[in-house]
């Protein structure tokens, strides 16, 4: 039997000015935190200083129509970047896994992730906390130490997790490699490091685009105009949809 991996539909990042989709272009989607807050339910002992596994920035993708689905952009944003497939899959942009916080689904991985994070305290011989910390949070620290055991895939699995409360977002989501700690404490304050990125910010903050990997641009007809005129120029011939 042969097993294809999925290939990303129609993806779209949604984002809430003409602005910011001028600064995405120039420069990149940034890399943003993303609380789960599904661990305390797997794990309700986890007490890592406030950190989940694998928070160290996704950058969100819906396959929603966001014409048609007015609560996706009231939440992120009216206007929409849709990226090509191939630009998607050479990111390993994933679907997203959404989570219930009960029944037999959610039963089983709160037995495997409680049992991976027991297995990993035990192999631990230093159990203080920083270095408990890094290893619980970090799946490249957790194999250092531990090998390829089953946290390390467990916090891997983490990064692509959700609460179903959120599945009508339909995400798809590409996480950073990279560990990074260093992000400042609110969204906007985020934004303000990749506009523009500086320095190293050119390499750890943003993931670039160019023109080719850009399907088109979403835009309600109300601001059409603004959004023209903020486009850089090497986008100009990039399709513009309007709703």
């Amino acid at each position: 039997m042969r097993f294809h991996k999925e290939k990303p539909k129609k993806l779209t990042h949604c984002t809430k000015s003409a602005g910011a989709v001028r600064n995405i272009l120039n420069h990149g989607f940034a890399w943003v935190p993303n609380k789960r807050n599904l661990i305390q339910s797997l794990l309700p002992e986890w007490d890592q200083k406030g950190r989940e596994p694998q928070e160290f920035g996704m950058i969100s993708f819906t396959e929603n129509e966001i014409e048609i689905t007015p609560n996706h952009r009231e939440k992120f944003g009216h206007f929409g970047i849709v990226v090509s497939s191939v630009w998607a899959t050479s990111q390993a942009a994933q679907r997203v896994i959404y989570v219930d916080h009960a029944g037999p689904v959610f039963e089983a991985l709160q037995t495997i992730f409680q049992i991976g994070y027991i297995d990993l305290k035990t192999k631990i011989e230093s159990q203080d906390d920083e270095f408990l910390t890094l290893s619980s949070t970090n799946k490249s620290f957790a194999s250092s130490v531990v090998g390829p055991r089953l946290w390390p895939n467990l916090a891997q699995l983490y990064e692509y997790m959700e609460p179903s409360e959120n599945s009508f977002q339909r995400e798809w989501r590409i996480v950073n490699p990279v560990p990074f700690y260093g992000f400042k404490g609110t969204l906007p304050k985020i934004i303000e490091d990749v506009s523009p990125p500086l320095n190293w910010a050119n390499l750890t903050n943003v993931v670039p685009v160019s023109p080719k990997d850009i399907v088109e641009i979403l835009c309600p007809s109300r601001v059409e105009s603004e959004l023209r005129s903020s486009l850089p120029d090497s986008y100009l011939k990039t399709k513009i949809r309007i709703y």
